[in-house]
């Protein structure tokens, strides 16, 4: 933001100064100082607004920023430092729409694109990021053409690292990897960005089940950088993928040491301690992840799920109705709020929540298979029987979905078709103690 020479005075000049030396303590009188002779100008509202984010206090800071914006609607910077505030205090769709005011008004500003891709990545909209840091990719390999844009190499390396991570979250794990050895060869010397590079590599990697090679890459990461917490969590997830549990719980548990409330690495614990058997820590780290993060959805349906095996389905609707209080429209959940309802035998209220999710999922098979159960549970197993077939459309072949069908189709009457459905259920799975017990009862 460009002020005219009659507008610095020395309280804004060594205000900057000190801003540059990092003493925003000691700068924030001054601004003030300014900013009771000048009143809502943008720059110093700007400057007060970098002050307060440094002393932690985000809604003043928010607050200024916008103040700033209503005075110059049009200065990029403003709409892009508001989007990085909003961001941390978890408002992403707020942040998202700052992001895209402050490219609306610069479409070269990268930074601003690369946050807003780095939002699509937080909001689980992995083709959104994908198109965007393919572009950013695009664009600056034309830049990096040009006499002077050798400098422009290590901001290509973090974007082809964010592609390759999108890429690895879409399942293209192949593509990842040949984005991501691009990135290796765009970060040149830079150790710590060659580490995260490495890191992504190995997930996908993992994401190929070359499981020796991905726990090799991981490791050499952390090498370069020992004291990340999620290079940590990435070693601990590739060695938990490939089956060696007891050597994962280490790597992660350090990562919770450098970064306590790390909610992917407490995740992981959660499954690495499940599949240790030690179930109490498995709830014990979801527990502390949505204590960090009360709408955190992974936490909270892995935590629900533990509990609704447990048959603790009390426990199981407490999970769940403070998530569902602020997202009442999440498919899965309203699924697992359906199955605890089950569980405790309230099955017109399980029917509903069902009901509910497949008006927003006409085609999710849990949910239909689900819906049907109940609906038999109800004693309505001719309406059930739909439900189960247009699941299997779906999920051909699907041994939990084959068992449903098959008690369906005892339950209708239609014996010799549900010995043949609950047949095929245990040739997909012989260890599916549901069926086993299905066939039991039947030839009973």
């Amino acid at each position: 933001m460009a002020t005219t020479p009659q507008q610095i005075d020395p309280d804004l000049q060594t205000g900057q100064q000190y801003l540059r030396a990092g003493w925003f303590d000691r700068a924030e009188p001054l601004f003030r100082a300014a900013h009771g002779r000048y009143g809502d100008r943008p720059d110093i509202l700007h400057y007060l607004a970098v002050c307060a984010t440094q002393r932690g206090a985000l809604d003043d800071a928010a607050d200024l920023w916008r103040k700033a914006i209503a005075k110059d609607p049009r200065e990029p910077m403003l709409s892009f430092n508001l989007g990085l505030v909003m961001r941390r205090m978890g408002q992403l769709d707020e942040a998202a729409r700052r992001f895209r005011d402050a490219i609306r008004l610069k479409p070269e500003h990268i930074e601003a694109r690369l946050s807003l891709a780095s939002i699509h990545m937080d909001q689980g909209k992995f083709a959104a990021a994908e198109r965007e840091l393919s572009d950013i990719a695009t664009n600056l390999d034309r830049a990096i053409e040009l006499p002077d844009g050798a400098g422009l190499r290590p901001l290509q390396a973090r974007t082809r690292n964010m592609l390759g991570h999108t890429l690895y979250r879409l399942g293209h794990f192949g593509p990842a990897i040949e984005v991501l050895d691009m990135a290796l060869n765009d970060a040149g010397e830079d150790q710590r960005q060659r580490a995260q590079i490495l890191g992504d590599r190995a997930l996908a990697l993992g994401g190929l089940a070359h499981h020796d090679e991905a726990i090799a890459e991981a490791r050499k990461a952390l090498e370069l950088w020992a004291e990340n917490a999620s290079l940590n969590h990435v070693l601990g997830f590739v060695l938990y993928f490939a089956g060696k549990v007891s050597e994962a719980i280490p790597p992660i548990e350090n990562a919770l040491v450098l970064m306590p409330g790390f909610p992917a690495a407490l995740r992981t614990l959660a499954l690495a301690q499940k599949a240790a058997g030690n179930t109490d820590a498995a709830v014990e780290a979801l527990q502390k992840a949505i204590r960090f993060n009360p709408r955190d959805r992974d936490a909270v349906l892995q935590l629900s799920i533990l509990q609704l095996e447990a048959e603790e389905f009390e426990q199981a609707l407490a999970t769940l109705a403070p998530y569902l209080e602020k997202m009442p429209d999440d498919i899965r959940a309203l699924n697992n709020h359906a199955l605890a309802l089950r569980g405790l035998k309230r099955f017109e209220e399980a029917r509903r929540a069902l009901k509910r999710a497949s008006r927003h999922a006409t085609d999710d098979p849990l949910v239909l298979t689900n819906l049907g159960r109940v609906l038999l549970d109800l004693g309505r197993a001719a309406e059930a029987r739909p439900l189960h077939e247009h699941a299997l459309r779906s999920l051909p072949g699907n041994s939990v979905l084959l068992t449903h069908y098959g008690v369906c189709l005892a339950a209708l009457g239609d014996k010799d078709r549900a010995r043949e459905t609950l047949d095929a259920a245990l040739a997909a799975d012989p260890e599916n103690k549901e069926a086993l017990a299905a066939v039991t009862a039947l030839y009973a």
